[in-house]
């Protein structure tokens, strides 16, 4: 990726059929953890944004994946789109234990993790140089002991 080697596929596209796949390929995962998933797609009839979908979906299944890793058993995890202006804003946000303030400015970065125990660090610095890729921005809020909101813009 950094070499410029990773191929982009840019259409228009609607963000809710890559968020469905992606509930859809991480609910098993959830369930055996008793780990319930709203999706909260504001808009019904979202607009096309320009995307890579695969790529898009690479980011959505990281996202995802990670609020299950760090979810508790009975947890929750919450996944929303909403237009916003000058693009489209998508947020998943968990019940998860948190991530330290001094963790949370690091944890895009490549081999860094919110909990070495449980990751190479690889997979935010992916999802950071992809959200980049398209235009976007992505960031994290989290309280310790409350959770964590991982979420992204892509222009429209």
């Amino acid at each position: 990726m950094e070499a410029g080697m990773m191929m982009y596929t840019f259409e228009q596209r609607r963000i809710t059929p890559f968020i469905d796949q992606a509930v859809k390929e991480i609910a098993p995962y959830a369930e055996a953890k008793g780990i319930h998933i709203e999706k909260e797609v504001n808009t019904p009839d979202l607009s096309f944004y320009r995307m890579d979908g695969d790529r898009v979906l690479d980011v959505l299944r990281n996202l995802l994946g990670n609020a299950v890793k760090f979810t508790p058993e009975g947890g929750s995890i919450t996944i929303a789109a909403n237009s916003v202006e000058g693009g489209l804003k998508v947020s998943v946000s968990d019940s998860g234990p948190g991530i330290p303030k001094e963790r949370l400015a690091l944890i895009f970065e490549k081999y860094v993790s919110s909990d070495q125990k449980k990751g190479t660090g690889l997979g935010l610095a992916i999802v950071k140089h992809i959200v980049a890729a398209h235009g976007g921005k992505v960031w994290a809020e989290s309280t310790p002991g409350k959770g964590s909101i991982f979420s992204f813009v892509l222009p429209s």
